[in-house]
């Protein structure tokens, strides 16, 4: 901003972080947003306006005030969901504050079991944070079994029937029509990676 006198476009923020979504970047300038180091004004490209910067003599900000310990699921089934959250992969202590974790809900870590969503950034072996429900609302991402396969897609409803799409090509989606059992665990709201 300095240098051009004005704000990157998310194109341009992708560019330089070496991100490959542009999701990511939205998710990454709504929690800037959220934690008060910047202020949007919408409907405006490019209005991003700093309001707190970091003096050479500032601390950095302080390691999270409240953390929730969530289970990363282990193996279950549509018919069998809860399997996967009694024998868990292991525990995942995250920032609740940065996730939006209310304490009221029972959230919940999964690996993501495959690329399907990779060109919107979940590649397979991320962890998925999600917000349980069983009712998806449309264009959400959510987990779920399909089967005995865990699966992670976009919801999308058409003509009163509800499909879990993949962005990636060759991947057929998932029909909420009853020829296999089908579970939603609930819609993700933030990933991480490990490098």
């Amino acid at each position: 901003m300095s240098e051009h006198n004005y704000p990157p476009s998310f194109e341009e923020m992708r560019s330089a972080l070496g991100v490959s979504s542009l999701n990511a970047i939205a998710e990454m300038v709504t929690a800037l947003e959220r934690k008060g180091y910047i202020r949007r004004q919408p409907g405006r490209s490019r209005a991003i306006r700093i309001e707190k910067k970091l003096s050479s003599n500032e601390e950095p900000p302080l390691p999270p005030q409240r953390t929730e310990v969530i289970p990363i699921l282990g193996v279950g089934t549509a018919e069998n969901p809860l399997a996967a959250l009694l024998r868990p992969r292991g525990l995942l202590s995250v920032d609740a504050d940065f996730f939006a974790l209310n304490s009221q809900a029972a959230w919940v870590a999964a690996l993501v079991p495959d690329d399907a969503m990779a060109s919107e950034g979940m590649k397979q072996g991320d962890v998925a944070i999600i917000e349980p429900t069983n009712q998806p609302h449309h264009g959400s991402v959510v987990y779920g079994y399909a089967g005995d396969q865990s699966f992670l897609r976009r919801c999308i409803e058409r003509n009163g029937k509800t499909e879990f799409i993949a962005t990636q090509r060759g991947i057929p989606p998932i029909r909420n029509d009853g020829r296999i059992p089908l579970t939603i665990i609930g819609i993700v709201r933030g990933i991480l990676r490990r490098l």
